[in-house]
């Protein structure tokens, strides 16, 4: 199997006695034990047998060596007597393992052998190939080469020091290695070994959720088709889902659908529980599914709640300038236990939608003889105050007078102005004119308080319910007791001249005057407690919250004040010219004024900034009020219009022009109406509601 080449061939084989350089084959046999070590010690013999035709088992034992010169392989026998007693014989099985197994650890715990110092063989000898002779043992070689590579190798012992490693420059070239490295250079590369599963770093579960997901991903069978590349080609439009032969329709979801009505199933209490969470379209559609279902979301229960939840910010936040829950309706109705509250919210859907529409009716109060600047009402009563020195009262849903408070001025015109003529449609139109009855009610003309009567027109009003303050151009206040039938309890004396306007709670009572001062009084004393001072015209307007007041004046600049200090803390200026009117949020958050300049200014009471500006009139704003509760502004111009404003957004949602026949004094707003007074000595009622089905049932 292996041959020499360019080498000396002698035939005398007596005067060979000079010894080739070992070569990588002797190497290799003598590592292994196949032959003695190259350097024989002397006076050994040396025996010539000729070269076997079919190959040879090499050496039985230790201490035989085996020599190849020319075609005559040399073999000598050297006895070592300490190895050959200790060192155990081994089998053929044993030494082809061994031989096979280079750069390998054997088995049975013998040494970490590997091949080395193979790259310089010796100079006469070279692998050359020959044409195999097929012998039994050729055939019984390859399956102890096939089998000993299956074999995988132990580990080596720590006492043993491995020898240096196969650089890969050993060439073999008969056919029985072929499963062997054959080019040269090539390291040889040892079969990789699995990595071991350590339970303890998790790769255990790892692999099993792998393996699951391999399984769940082939019982999918999706397909993608391949799409058309276009210039969506990324996204995935177009993508095509096919499935391997079966569509989605040919499976057999066997998945329970539950028809079964919950109505009958829950009870009542659980039902009523969870209706509550929808709202009023939800509901309406849900009473249309069965009797059943019309009953249970027809309850009075959950529309009470549905009404509630839509409606209550409404009664929460308050409109009334006092903060003690007087003042105009909030529109909830009253709480008994038969109250139809979905007929109540339908009231007030309705109602909202003609608020949208501009559908309201002109009720006009006639009884005052002069101009009427200022008006309050709530959902019982109506007061006004005119320049004919007396207020009136009317009852809220006969439209009638009940009482004249003051003695009517000398010269007064008794005869009632003309309704305004239809001019040209520049707003929406009332749908209906209503006249009040002319009042028969007389003023008390022998009372012994009648000294205490203002002298003057009245200017400006403010009650609650237990008293109410007036303020006229004779420059006075003047307390009243409600529940005795309006009768003057004292009256307020430092202004200097006439009072515009007048606001109190519980504790104070704020004023403010054409002497360009604002006077804060005590409400249970009656005594002025300060004077604010720092406007340089006449004070038109004030508002009072809390700790607060704001001011607006005929100089073009609203100031908020301090009462514990005094002190202004803040100005609000107009762009042009003066300010008449002036609104003071709930929270006191937003401050509204107008004027001169025919603009609602919207001021941020924290930052003094501009928030908004509301335009649309075309004369001075004489009037505003907030209905916070409903999100409106309400204003009256000397153009004779009134407007509302969403305050939310700034935009015009009604539009009242020509109602009246000359300016617009003064306008208050709740839910459902309007009323504005005028100089014409009529006060207006724009009424949303009138003739509206069920809407006596919003009222408190």
């Amino acid at each position: 199997m292996f041959s020499r080449g360019n080498g000396t061939a002698s035939s005398d084989k007596k005067n060979n006695k000079e010894k080739p350089t070992a070569g990588a084959h002797e190497l290799f046999l003598e590592y292994e034990g196949f032959l003695a070590p190259s350097k024989p010690r002397p006076g050994t013999p040396s025996t010539p047998f000729l070269k076997p035709s079919t190959p040879c088992t090499y050496g039985e034992h230790n201490g035989h060596s085996a020599k190849l010169s020319g075609d005559t392989l040399w073999s000598s026998t050297v006895l070592h007597d300490d190895e050959s007693r200790s060192r155990p014989k081994r089998t053929p099985s044993q030494r082809t393992k061994s031989f096979l197994s280079f750069g390998k650890t054997v088995a049975h715990g013998e040494p970490h052998h590997h091949i080395h110092n193979f790259s310089r063989p010796g100079p006469n000898y070279v692998a050359a190939k020959e044409a195999p002779a097929p012998s039994n043992t050729s055939g019984w070689l390859r399956r102890c080469i096939s089998t000993s590579l299956k074999h995988r190798p132990s580990t080596p012992s720590s006492s043993m020091t491995p020898p240096p490693p196969y650089d890969g420059s050993l060439v073999f070239v008969d056919d029985d290695f072929t499963a062997l490295p054959a080019m040269p250079g090539c390291p040889i590369k040892p079969e990789p070994s699995r990595p071991s599963l350590n339970l303890a770093s998790g790769a255990a579960a790892r692999a099993a959720a792998a393996a699951q997901k391999e399984m769940l991903d082939s019982m999918r069978n999706l397909i993608l088709a391949e799409p058309d590349l276009t210039r969506d080609s990324e996204s995935g439009v177009g993508i095509e889902v096919q499935t391997g032969g079966e569509t989605l329709a040919e499976f057999d979801f066997d998945i329970p659908v539950v028809r079964q009505d919950p109505l009958s199933a829950l009870p009542q209490e659980l039902i009523a529980h969870i209706l509550l969470y929808l709202d009023a379209s939800s509901l309406l559609k849900a009473e249309l599914v069965s009797h059943n279902w019309h009953h249970s979301a027809g309850s009075r229960h959950v529309w009470k709640h549905v009404f509630h939840a839509e409606f209550q910010d409404v009664s929460q936040r308050g409109t009334t300038p006092t903060g003690n829950g007087l003042g105009p309706g909030p529109g909830l109705g009253k709480v008994f236990s038969c109250q139809e509250w979905k007929s109540m919210w339908r009231a007030r859907k309705a109602l909202h939608q003609r608020w949208i529409d501009g559908h309201a009716a002109a009720i006009y109060l006639q009884g005052h003889t002069d101009s009427v600047y200022c008006v309050q009402f709530d959902e019982n009563k109506i007061l006004t105050g005119s320049r004919d020195r007396t207020v009136r009262v009317w009852d809220a849903r006969t439209y009638e007078c009940i009482k004249v408070i003051g003695v009517p001025s000398r010269g007064a015109g008794s005869a009632v102005p003309a309704l305004p003529a239809d001019g040209e449609d520049r707003g929406q139109r009332p749908f209906a004119k209503v006249l009040s009855s002319r009042s028969s009610v007389e003023p008390e003309r022998t009372a012994p308080w009648l000294f205490m009567y203002h002298n003057g027109s009245i200017l400006c009003l403010q009650y609650d319910d237990r008293t109410m303050i007036t303020g006229s151009s004779d420059c006075t206040l003047i307390m009243w007791d409600v529940k005795a039938g309006y009768r003057p309890i004292r009256r307020l004396s430092e202004h200097t001249a006439g009072v515009l306007d007048v606001r109190f709670d519980e504790k104070h009572i704020v004023s403010c005057s054409k002497d360009a001062t604002v006077c804060l009084w005590d409400r249970n004393t009656g005594d002025l407690l300060k004077r604010l001072s720092g406007h340089r015209g006449p004070v038109n307007a004030v508002q009072l919250r809390g700790n607060l007041v704001v001011s607006a004046s005929g100089d073009g600049i609203a100031k908020l004040w301090n009462l514990t200090s005094g002190l202004c803390v803040k100005e609000f200026p107009s762009k042009d010219r003066g300010m008449a009117c002036v609104e003071f949020s709930p929270d006191s958050r937003t401050i509204l004024a107008g004027g001169n300049d025919q603009v609602i200014y919207q001021f941020d009471t924290s930052t003094g900034e501009l928030v908004r500006e509301m335009k649309g009139h075309e004369g001075l704003v004489r009037s505003l009020h907030l209905d916070s509760a409903n999100g409106r502004v309400v204003s009256g111009s000397y153009d004779t219009s009134v407007k509302a404003y969403d305050m939310r957004s700034g935009d015009t949602i009604v539009n009242f022009t020509n109602w009246t026949s000359s300016w617009i004094l003064s306008a208050k707003a709740d839910y459902r109406r309007i009323i504005a007074t005028s100089q014409d000595s009529l006060a207006v009622i724009m009424d949303f509601g009138y003739q509206l089905p069920g809407i006596e049932s919003l009222e408190a």
